[in-house]
């Protein structure tokens, strides 16, 4: 990155290391995106990559170090189970490839160490993918409190969500909370980077408690923490992945992705996962939904919502409070709350989360500078108070930041 000169060619080389569940919607933004071109995937199960064979052109490999050393690769996208993603990402710096690894980064905050450093000394970027911090209703609420002091100071946050995590299919690895597994670590960015981006300041202390409730899926089901950013502003964030309440309820019918979410969605997928008599007849259903499997296009069917019906994607109800008034997401925009009441603001529709960061990237490369934000740096910090969440629910004490 020390050239500072744009680059001649016009499409950036991706590899896609993981064909599982999320690779479905990862390889869509990908090919809607015009100056990247897939051009290598990885998996260990060679069903996945004979599938890939039968149904793309590319490259195939049974490791991220082979597909790293490829000639025909400028950039990996790493989607790889969590705990394996500080070797993957390793893998991809050694020789020269840029990376956008899914959230969490990394489960320590050693691994995330050791890929700052090797990043910086490689000179190669490492993109924190994947998470709401990216979706254009809160930027635009960055951007109004933080540049054009809508709300005056800010003083508070609140970020909640209650959805079907739990039970959309999940395999053993999914639900092993220390290699990364359950909700804090799965989750947790999401929500953590929404307020995070929002705060525009650093985390100084956690207070949390996590739950476990369900022996079928012995991992944190929930978390609620309260993030204190200095000494005059406050967040909590909270989430549950018991599959009772929907916070689309609460956000106009609409879903994660802004599509309609029929009442009922939760309860549905729950008695479906809870019906499953054994770990392998759930393992199989997660496994079904896998790229090309019979489920996968039904599982992301969302995907395939017709965009004048689709809005803006919600993550839940995010509510921002300063000084001079309350902010929070509308079905098309924003809503300000101050002395004369409530007035909309518009909020153009813009590229979906995965899209979005591909756009950061691929900028970023073809500009050959550094990341403008959501760096491993900043995926680092997040990771930090994922961990603290964690261990103030084990030991009941306020965690401080460092």
């Amino acid at each position: 990155m020390a050239t500072n000169v744009k680059r001649q060619c016009t499409k950036l080389r991706m590899g896609l290391a993981g064909l599982g569940a999320a690779s479905t919607h990862i390889l869509r933004a990908l090919d809607a995106y015009d100056d990247i071109v897939v051009t290598a995937a990885c998996d260990v199960r060679e069903d996945a990559l004979a599938a890939f064979r039968a149904t793309r052109s590319g490259l195939t490999y049974s490791s991220v170090e082979q597909m790293a050393e490829s000639d025909e690769v400028d950039a990996i996208y790493v989607a790889t189970p969590n705990y394996l993603h500080c070797d993957h990402v390793m893998q991809a710096i050694a020789n020269g490839k840029d990376v956008i690894v899914e959230k969490p980064i990394a489960v320590t905050l050693e691994e995330c160490d050791r890929m700052i450093k090797a990043a910086a000394d490689a000179g190669v970027r490492v993109l924190a993918g994947h998470t709401h911090s990216f979706d254009a209703p809160i930027a635009a609420m960055a951007k109004l409190i933080h540049e054009d002091g809508l709300i005056g100071d800010l003083y508070m946050l609140h970020n909640s969500y209650y959805t079907d995590w739990l039970y959309r299919g999940r395999v053993p690895d999914e639900l092993d909370t220390p290699r990364g597994g359950g909700v804090v670590f799965r989750q947790g960015p999401h929500g953590i980077d929404v307020i995070r981006q929002l705060a525009g300041q650093r985390a100084t202390r956690v207070l949390a408690r996590t739950s476990q409730l369900d022996v079928q899926h012995p991992t944190h089901g929930s978390y609620t923490a309260m993030i204190e950013f200095g000494p005059n502003v406050v967040a909590t964030i909270t989430f549950s992945g018991y599959a009772y309440f929907d916070s689309a309820e609460l956000t106009w019918g609409r879903g994660e992705l802004g599509a309609p979410r029929p009442l009922g969605t939760n309860s549905d997928n729950r008695r479906r996962i809870l019906g499953f008599k054994t770990v392998e007849e759930e393992t199989a259903y997660k496994n079904s939904v896998r790229f090309t499997g019979p489920e996968a296009e039904n599982w992301l069917a969302v995907l395939d919502c017709d965009e004048e019906i689709r809005t803006h994607p919600f993550y839940g109800l995010t509510i921002v409070s300063g000084s001079k008034g309350d902010l929070r997401q509308s079905e098309h925009g924003l809503y300000f709350y101050g002395d004369n009441g409530r007035q909309e603001i518009p909020v153009a529709k813009a590229a979906l989360e995965r899209e979005a960061e591909l756009d950061v990237l691929y900028k970023a490369w073809r500009d050959d500078v550094p990341l403008p934000g959501h760096d491993a740096v900043w995926a680092r910090d997040t990771l930090e108070i994922c961990l603290a969440i964690i261990e103030s629910s084990d030991t009941g004490q306020a965690v401080d930041l460092h």
